[in-house]
């Protein structure tokens, strides 16, 4: 009985000019907007591999020169994007293009393209993800708002209650067709996706298993809004009403929801500003964690230290540059307190995101778009692996020049010097992608949340054939 209605519903629907007419505008779009977010990311993997061979280059031909001095040179360091991005750009426009490298203190990621936007561009910024999340579930509803309702009003839905067909296999039946007959239309798009992606990068297993993984979050997204429509339409007595009810409901959840669920995470959990953030670090530093000491009792307990390590009397007796070691002794100490800080930021940021992610009750776009910037790696799980991985990379290339420094140094001179040879060997910064069980483990959530909505959705579907009345 499913097939039959499904069969009748999926010839019915691609013969409805609507989907011809809005399936095929929308496709034209999301092809357009992919393709130049495609383009745009192979220039930006380009570019971001040519400068940073280019800066490393320049590390490693630097003229002889003390070690720390050249430690201060720096050393730029990039985020890897994924092919997957190219669908959700997620948080890069904001999170920065790259990290500088350089003794006694953490940066910050710089060079976030938002920052060169123009106000205008900030309002609604479009892409393929837009397409995707916003503009396909309002096709969607515009297919299905009078699915049942127009049976009503037509008196078709009588006469299929005689002939014994069941009001359980007819909005089931409808779900299907509408679904092959959307998906049918919507095919050309995700081949589009795969051929370019293909063509365009060296696509790896995992990146096909979270290409895979988007498509099924995709399926099930649209599912609760086609499920959601058709039982809005089994549940109203006209088509007007019900239009106007999924409207609503369309717009709570491409809209309102996240800019709730902003404000609950802003509210609830604020950020330190700049300048506090930087403050309170050197005030650590200075005055030391509880219990620790400051600067200087710090300083006068490690040289005290030192002194009886060498068995020395003093400072300029000691076979190793003390200058070096009190100036490692003290980046340590500062690194300790950046990643106390950062930790603590980067944690409030997380929490953020969660109270934000509460607010997916309004529908399920929250949840879907979590969950996509999740599997494409733009999300903050994977901008923060990226920068622990830069900070234990700017902890080993600044030890490794201190060491030249405390082993070609004697005493409290500084006459340490390197040369080619050494800036070549500071290996390259090499950075892996976690895997996409990472990036489920970090969206277990949304991942939830939009479980929760897919079974809501068909429980209603189902709770609406009951109650359905010819």
């Amino acid at each position: 009985m499913i097939a039959t209605v499904m069969r009748k519903e999926l010839l019915t629907t691609l013969r409805d000019g609507r989907l011809l007419v809005l399936g095929l505008s929308l496709l034209a779009l999301f092809a357009a907007f992919f393709l130049l977010s495609t383009h745009q990311l192979q220039a930006q993997r380009l570019e971001k591999q040519r400068v940073g061979a280019t800066a490393k280059e320049q590390w490693n031909s630097q003229s002889v020169k003390n070690p720390h001095s050249a430690a201060h040179y720096g050393i730029y360091v990039f985020k890897p994007d994924l092919p997957a991005a190219a669908i959700d750009q997620g948080l890069t426009p904001f999170t920065g293009q790259s990290l500088w490298l350089e003794p006694h203190k953490r940066n910050l990621t710089r060079f976030n393209p938002s920052a060169d936007d123009v106000l205008a561009n900030r309002f609604g910024q479009a892409g393929s993800s837009f397409v995707l999340y916003a503009l396909l579930p309002l096709l969607i509803v515009a297919l299905s708002f009078n699915s049942v309702s127009q049976e009503r009003e037509r008196g078709t839905l009588r006469m299929l209650h005689s002939l014994g067909v069941t009001p359980l296999a007819l909005l089931f039946g409808k779900l299907s067709g509408l679904l092959a007959a959307f998906w049918l239309v919507m095919s050309p798009a995700v081949l589009l996706a795969a051929l370019t992606l293909a063509c365009q990068f060296d696509l790896t297993a995992d990146d096909l298993m979270r290409l895979s993984l988007l498509l099924v979050g995709l399926v099930a997204y649209y599912t609760i809004f086609a499920a959601l429509s058709i039982a809005a339409s089994a549940y109203f007595r006209t088509s007007r009403n019900t239009l106007f009810c999924l409207l609503g409901f369309w717009m709570g959840s491409v809209f309102v929801a996240p800019r709730l669920g902003a404000v609950i995470g802003d509210v609830v959990a604020p950020n330190p500003s700049a300048s506090e953030f930087w403050d309170a670090i050197k005030t650590d530093i200075a005055q030391g964690l509880p219990g620790e000491g400051n600067k200087q009792q710090r300083e006068k307990a490690f040289e005290a230290q030192v002194l009886a390590q060498y068995g020395v009397a003093g400072k300029e007796q000691l076979p190793v540059g003390f200058v070096s070691l009190n100036r490692q002794f003290n980046d340590t100490y500062s690194s300790k307190v950046h990643q106390l800080h950062f930790d603590r930021l980067r944690d409030n940021f997380a929490k953020q995101q969660q109270l934000a992610q509460l607010a997916g009750w309004l529908g399920p776009s929250l949840a879907l778009r979590s969950l996509s910037m999740a599997i494409a790696g733009t999300d903050l799980a994977h901008q923060r692996d990226f920068e622990d991985a830069a900070e234990d990379y700017r902890r080993y290339f600044i030890d490794l020049t201190e060491e030249w420094d405390r082993e070609r140094s004697r005493g409290t001179e500084r006459s340490a010097k390197a040369e080619e040879t050494d800036w070549r060997s500071v290996r390259d910064f090499a950075y892996t992608v976690p895997t996409v069980g990472y990036s489920l483990r970090a969206s277990l959530l949304p991942l939830s949340l939009l479980s929760a909505w897919l079974c809501a959705a068909l429980w209603l579907l189902a709770q609406s054939a009951r109650r359905l009345q010819p």
